[in-house]
């Protein structure tokens, strides 16, 4: 297993170095959007997954073939946070890079909740935190998490990182077909997003392969939506956006293609 891919054109984050910790989908969810499919290795607890002196080694000679970055993405098929100790991840790839490029950790929230996870993400410049339910019950419906995970802890942790991170933070709402895309529940995330002060908020449409029919939304209420949620914070559609940084990509399919 490579712990990098890429880089890729990345529609939110220009040109990205995509950094992958952990084994194929092993996460703390089990999204019904899910591109990867069903998840048979839900987890919560946290251990080492990483080779560092393979990781450093790979990472180096990734470098010298790279001329310039947006981002180095710490992502993935699962959730980066179920690696103990990332932010040795971190600031590893800080020192191979000589800080020459910012480090994004994107994340399903899941253990936010917990501060030694927060701190660790410290060393980070952007957080990409999900929210894709404002209920416990339509959060249970659409990310199907690992036992011990509530939806209660995955409003704590978002909060506390708020409080304590003095990067800046994207949210980021998956939004489906007849599932989260009502107005009551724009209006209801509206109320939570106020609470949260994320410096900017990404709408993001389940546009890949997965196991649901029909998952996209119209595009009426789409903007819908974003004008509801855009009243008290930047907001954009991040299916919208134009694929940053495209000349020095080079062409890209959309399985190339970084959300």
């Amino acid at each position: 297993m490579s712990y990098f891919y890429g880089p890729v054109p990345s529609r939110r984050l220009g040109i990205s170095l995509g950094v992958d910790l952990l084994p194929h989908k092993l996460c703390s969810f089990d999204c019904i959007y899910c591109q990867l499919k069903t998840s048979s290795r839900k987890v919560s607890r946290r251990k080492f997954y990483v080779n560092i002196s393979k990781f450093r080694k790979e990472l180096k000679e990734k470098l010298k073939k790279i001329n310039s970055l947006d981002y180095i993405t710490v992502s993935g098929s699962g959730e980066p946070t179920l690696h103990k100790d990332l932010d040795r991840i971190i600031k590893e790839i800080k020192k191979i890079s000589r800080n020459k490029y910012p480090v994004c950790v994107i994340t399903n929230s899941s253990l936010l909740y917990r501060k030694t996870v927060r701190r660790e993400l410290m060393a980070a410049d952007l957080i990409i935190p999900s929210l894709d339910a404002p209920d416990p019950k339509l959060f249970r419906k659409i990310n199907r998490p690992a036992r011990r995970i509530s939806f209660d802890k995955i409003i704590k942790g978002i909060l506390k990182l708020r409080e304590e991170f003095k990067g800046r933070i994207w949210l980021e709402i998956m939004l489906i077909k007849g599932v989260n895309d009502s107005i009551s529940c724009a209006n209801s995330f509206k109320e939570i997003i106020r609470l949260m002060r994320p410096d900017k908020v990404q709408i993001n449409l389940p546009v890949r392969p997965n196991q649901l029919r029909n998952p996209l939304p119209p595009p009426r209420i789409v903007n819908q939506f974003k004008n509801i949620i855009s009243e008290d914070v930047k907001t954009e559609v991040v299916s919208y956006l134009r694929i940053g940084s495209r000349r020095r990509a080079g062409r890209a399919s959309d399985r190339a293609v970084m959300d």
